[in-house]
């Protein structure tokens, strides 16, 4: 019972690190806890996950009769989970991206609104293409590629500083079983296994790009390659439909 009471504590310290919520009593925000609810991060993405589908739906059975009804589904979906997370993924690729930029041509910049821009267009584009190619691929992609993504920045803190114990990646990936089966049930086995390749590919990319940097395991390339590998599920679920 201590153990089970210990991973609540700690996932409801990466919910309240990783989203605006707030439950139970205020946990603590000690260095070692900070390390050790990393690994409840996937789990996190359940919670951003349910009110993305929730707001999904919400928006597009009430505009159902509109050809615009898909995008202004994805439009909202996009908002309310930038809402829960205060935009800590769109804010650390722009960083990222910016960073990046100026490591290869001092002082210059804008490469991080470019990069935001095209990647979020990317998203609302391949969700609405989703949700007219099946409602429950676009469903099952929404909920899976929130728990999906989390992983990526478990992997890339183990890969470049060690700072995630090899515990911390089975947890979060113990996280992704259910969305992984949803995702089979929803989108079917090819689009399963797009999501997961496409997913692998950004998550490799983002290792290369975080290497370049001075601080390879800093936040923001964390938290960029959450969005990454988000984006990359919902056009491996696309391209595998």
């Amino acid at each position: 019972m201590a153990t089970l009471r210990e991973h609540l504590d700690l996932f409801a310290l990466a919910l309240h690190r990783a989203t605006v919520l707030r439950v139970g009593t205020r946990p603590r925000h000690d260095p070692e806890s900070v390390r050790a609810s990393d690994a409840h991060l996937p789990g996190a993405g359940w919670v951003v996950g349910l009110a993305a589908c929730l707001v999904f739906a919400l928006v597009g059975l009430a505009l159902r009769s509109s050809p615009w009804g898909a995008a202004a589904a994805a439009v909202a979906a996009m908002v309310a989970t930038a809402t829960l997370t205060r935009g800590r993924g769109e804010t650390g690729l722009f960083r990222t991206a910016e960073r990046l930029q100026g490591l290869a041509a001092p002082g210059t910049s804008g490469a991080g609104a470019l990069v935001l821009w095209l990647l979020l267009t990317g998203k609302l584009v391949l969700l609405a293409a989703l949700a007219s190619l099946s409602e429950s691929a676009v469903m099952a992609a929404l909920f899976a590629a929130q728990v999906l993504s989390r992983v990526a920045p478990l992997l890339l803190a183990r890969s470049l500083d060690g700072d995630v114990p090899p515990r911390a990646i089975q947890v979060g990936l113990a996280w992704c079983v259910v969305p992984l089966v949803l995702l089979f049930v929803g989108a079917g086995l090819f689009a399963l296994l797009f999501a997961v390749a496409a997913a692998v590919l950004a998550c490799y990319g983002m290792w290369r790009l975080a290497r370049l940097q001075a601080e390879p395991g800093d936040r923001d390339a964390l938290a960029a390659s959450q969005l990454a590998c988000e984006v990359a599920i919902y056009l491996g679920t696309a391209i595998g439909l």
